[in-house]
């Protein structure tokens, strides 16, 4: 992904809500880490000074105001997002600075900052605190050669025993774990809802291709039934014309007549194929088995379609070697599917004859 391409999403709408979760969360954050200050020091005398702890707390909670304010009415998100980790970074900074430096207890607080970052931006996040920790750590160590950062060699430095500092460290390792916890549990449920998004949006668009498809297949069903319609009913029109001719024959008229009957059977037919392919996309198709002759049923579909064999000049026969065992099967199906295989027959043969086997095999019927 490119630079421009990330700081555009980041500007969309939908991170605006990402933005104001994370400026909930900083609130929770300010007041947790400004009251266990408070503690420790009136607790167990703490010896930093209180008031840049104060000046700082007031500050970042009036700035957290100030970017709820702008995310909630002009929808900055990634201009709050920028300044608001800026202001972060400086605050943990000067809290860090004022309880010990490099030796603070609250230099933790720099990894509650690098996740809350991740969880806003929905990056990796091992990536992530690798890169930060090595830019705070470098930047503070640099510092602190300098003379900018004084370290103190105590963790913690109190007033009271060596159990009692042990005791803050703990109860401020649970607090800071916690955080952690808190923030990392929402950074793993953003990824697995990006990631169910995505998901969702490959089936739907793979579902939309699926409908393309069927479009365009229904198109071209449409252009193929309107031609094969088109060509029985002109037919049909053409012969009925000319039975109204006064100056044909008796014989002309019976040819015409038995021309109109074939062409409103295939015309039948294929308003029966119509039919047939509606119910299967609806799913509607009912069988009706029971048992039945295949010879009875073969015979029956080949004196259907004798005068389309008669048309070009094919003779049209059933050849039956030995008796056909009844068959369990829909009736009408295995009839259309007989007289879809003498039709496709009688398309294809050009001249000569057609013949319409039936033999059977143990207990299974075949046609051929």
């Amino acid at each position: 992904m490119t630079l421009p391409k990330f700081i555009l999403e980041l500007q969309g709408r939908e991170n605006q809500d990402r933005c104001l979760q994370a400026i909930r969360t900083r609130y929770l954050l300010i007041l947790v880490v400004w009251t266990f200050v408070v503690a420790t020091y009136l607790l167990w005398g703490m010896t930093f000074y209180l008031t840049p702890i104060h000046i700082v707390a007031g500050v970042l909670l009036l700035a957290n105001t100030f970017y709820y304010y702008l995310t909630r009415r002009w929808q900055f998100p990634l201009t709050v997002v920028i300044v608001s980790t800026i202001t972060d970074v400086i605050a943990i900074t000067v809290l860090v600075y004022f309880t010990g430096g490099l030796n603070s207890m609250f230099f933790a607080l720099y990894l509650v900052q690098i996740l809350g970052v991740s969880l806003f931006l929905n990056l990796p996040f091992g990536a992530v605190v690798i890169a930060w920790a090595v830019i705070v750590v470098g930047a503070m160590k640099a510092l602190e050669s300098v003379g900018l950062i004084a370290s103190s060699s105590l963790f913690i430095p109190t007033t009271h025993s060596e159990l009692t500092n042990i005791i803050i460290w703990l109860v401020f390792q649970a607090i800071t774990f916690c955080l952690v916890a808190f923030l990392g549990g929402n950074l793993s449920n953003k990824l697995k809802f990006q990631e169910r998004e995505l998901k969702r949006k490959r089936d739907l668009e793979k579902l939309y291709e699926e409908l393309q498809k069927a479009n365009e297949s229904k198109a071209r069903l449409l252009v193929n039934v309107s031609h094969h319609l088109r060509t029985p009913l002109t037919s049909i029109l053409g012969f009925s014309e000319l039975l109204f001719s006064q100056d044909k024959g008796e014989l002309q008229r019976e040819e015409f007549a038995k021309i109109i009957y074939s062409e409103s059977q295939h015309l039948t037919r294929l308003v029966d194929d119509i039919l047939y392919l509606s119910e299967l996309q609806a799913d509607r198709i009912e069988w009706h088995l029971v048992e039945t002759d295949i010879l009875k049923m073969a015979t029956e579909a080949v004196n259907a379609r004798q005068g389309l064999a008669l048309q070009k000049g094919l003779t049209l026969t059933v050849d039956s070697r030995a008796a056909s065992p009844p068959i369990y099967g829909d009736f009408d199906r295995l009839t259309d599917v007989i007289s879809r295989l003498i039709d496709n027959a009688i398309k294809f043969t050009i001249e000569g004859a057609i013949k319409v086997g039936i033999t059977s095999e143990q207990d299974n019927a075949c046609v051929y």
